[in-house]
């Protein structure tokens, strides 16, 4: 499998530089299984969070949630693969796992 790692945007970077340091493996695992899957969204501001309608609680305020685009079977793929994933023998996998349908919400 190829490293996903040398293939970043530079988007995909800024992204993961704002996520925790877990969250940030889990990100990087699944964008090195899934192929085609693009990092979209990580850590948000309060506003830029209200901006997107997202929740007052959102994971997303504490960088421990991250979005992906990609085809409906890439999507599909990147939520059967979360829900899978593990960094060790204390990770119990994903907090929140949302198929939006036009993009994958992961938390953890």
């Amino acid at each position: 499998m190829p490293d996903r790692h040398q293939h970043l945007t530079h988007l995909e970077t800024h992204i993961l530089a704002g996520l925790e340091p877990h969250t940030r493996g889990h990100v990087l695992q699944l964008l090195a299984r899934v192929p085609g899957l693009t990092l979209t969204s990580g850590r948000r501001t309060l506003a830029r969070n209200r901006d997107v309608g997202g929740s007052p609680r959102s994971w997303h305020l504490r960088g421990r949630a991250a979005d992906l685009a990609g085809t409906r079977d890439q999507i599909r793929q990147g939520y059967r693969q979360a829900q899978t994933l593990r960094l060790g023998a204390g990770c119990t996998g994903p907090e929140e796992l949302l198929d939006e349908g036009d993009h994958l919400h992961v938390a953890w």
